[in-house]
């Protein structure tokens, strides 16, 4: 275990750790304009890699409002279209209170998201602003648990991976940071955080 003067760096996933959010939520809300079950939904959406080219900047947010109206057969105006998406997130107010404990630390963000998303988070959860950077897979065109996003990450922090912890809700992207030398700690609740950052005498 490092000791409390060698780590510099905490890396927080957003989805799932800061916020919750269901997708399956927002599929059911979108078959109220489609023709498709909220199942149907689903897999035109995060299973066909339409979600991912947008997260990663391969598709302009309006390239993606057209695909997925095309896809999902509905007729939704732009705006109320942004609504239906943006509107699935809550504030896990657990970890944001930790978060707010850490101001000693560089605290970066990194996340598999789009700017509709990450705008949308960024206006209605205060806590964001604590953060030095933000690391984002469709500014980087990488995504976890991909090598060069993990990288990218070190580079804005301008710290060596034995310096950070890396903290999300998915073990292979907790492995995978791992395996770069980063310390990790996989998410489920925001108690076992603190218990961990305690026992790291990092709070």
């Amino acid at each position: 275990m490092p000791s409390e003067n060698t780590i510099t760096t905490l890396i927080f996933d957003l989805g799932q750790v800061i916020v919750s959010f269901d997708h399956m939520e927002l599929c059911r809300r979108a078959s109220k304009y489609s023709p498709h079950a909220p199942e149907e939904i689903f897999a035109r959406i995060f299973h066909s890699g339409l979600m991912r080219r947008f997260e990663t900047g391969c598709l302009t947010p309006d390239d993606f409002y057209h695909e997925v109206c095309r896809e999902l057969k509905i007729d939704l105006p732009l705006e109320p279209f942004k609504t239906l998406w943006n509107t699935i997130f809550s504030l896990n107010a657990d970890t944001a209170r930790i978060i707010e404990r850490l101001q000693n630390f560089q605290l970066l963000l990194l996340s598999n998201t789009n700017c509709w998303h990450f705008n949308y988070c960024l206006d209605n959860y205060p806590v964001l602003k604590f953060f030095n950077a933000c690391i984002l897979s469709y500014e980087t065109g990488t995504y976890k648990p991909e090598k060069e996003i993990f990288e990218a990450a070190l580079s804005r922090a301008s710290a060596r991976p034995q310096e950070c912890i890396f903290i999300d809700d998915i073990e292979q992207y907790t492995e995978a940071a791992r395996s770069m030398g980063i310390h990790t700690h996989t998410f489920t609740t925001a108690t076992k955080l603190e218990h961990f950052l305690t026992g790291m005498k990092i709070l």
